[in-house]
C-alpha cells in the first residue's frame, strides 16, 4: 500500500484514511459487495465510482441490477378550440342593396377632396392651444356660522384609594349652557 492505494484483482482503490485501508484488506470481498449493494441502492455512484462492470456482470437477476430512483414531474398539454384557420371574411357583404349603398359612398367621397398646403415656413409646425381653468381666488361665504358641541360625558368614582371612605360617583358633566358659554 502506497499514498492510500490499494491494488486487488488488477484494479486500484483509494482510500480516505489508513484505518479504511485496513478494514478493505481484512476482507476486499466483503467491502466491495456492499459497495455494489450501495451503488445499487443509488444509480447515479455507477458512473462515479466506474463500476459498470460491478454491476453488469454480477451474476444476478435484472431486475435487482439497477433500482433508477421514481422521478416525477407535472406535465400539461393544451390544445387550441379552434385550431382550423378561419376563412371567414369580414367585410364580405351578401346583399346587393348594400354593395350599392357602399359604392356611392366610394363614389361621392371621390369628389370631396380635401386639398391642403405646407409650405417652407410652416413644415414641421402646428397649431397649439391648451385650455387651462386657473384656480378661483374668490370665496364663498355663508350669512351664519353655525355648529353644536355637545358636552362630554364625565364621572369620577371618589373613594377607591381609601378604606374608611365608602365609593361615590361624582358626575362632572357640564349643563348646555355652561358648557357653550365656555366653548364660544
Amino acid at each position: 500500500m502506497s499514498l492510500g492505494v490499494l491494488h486487488y484483482k488488477g484494479r486500484y482503490f483509494g482510500f480516505s484514511s489508513k484505518e479504511a485501508a485496513d478494514v478493505f484488506a481484512s476482507d476486499p470481498e466483503k467491502c466491495i459487495s456492499m459497495v455494489i449493494a450501495g451503488a445499487r441502492k443509488s444509480p447515479e455512484l455507477i458512473n462515479l465510482l466506474s463500476m459498470h462492470h460491478y454491476v453488469s456482470t454480477s451474476g444476478t437477476d435484472a431486475s435487482s441490477l439497477i433500482r433508477a430512483p421514481v422521478t416525477k414531474r407535472d406535465n400539461g398539454t393544451q390544445t387550441d378550440t379552434h385550431f382550423m384557420e378561419s376563412n371567414i371574411v369580414k367585410s364580405y357583404e351578401w346583399n346587393e342593396w348594400e354593395l350599392r349603398r357602399k359604392a356611392i359612398r366610394l363614389t361621392n367621397l371621390r369628389t370631396k377632396i380635401t386639398n391642403s398646403t405646407q409650405t417652407e415656413l410652416s413644415h414641421y409646425k402646428r397649431d397649439n392651444a391648451t385650455q387651462v381653468y386657473l384656480p378661483k381666488e374668490s370665496e364663498t361665504q355663508t350669512k351664519r356660522d353655525h355648529g353644536t358641541s355637545v358636552p362630554t360625558p364625565s364621572v369620577y368614582i371618589a373613594g377607591l384609594r381609601g378604606k374608611d371612605v365608602p365609593n361615590n360617583k361624582v358626575d362632572l358633566t357640564m349643563d348646555i349652557d355652561t358648557h357653550n358659554a365656555i366653548t364660544d
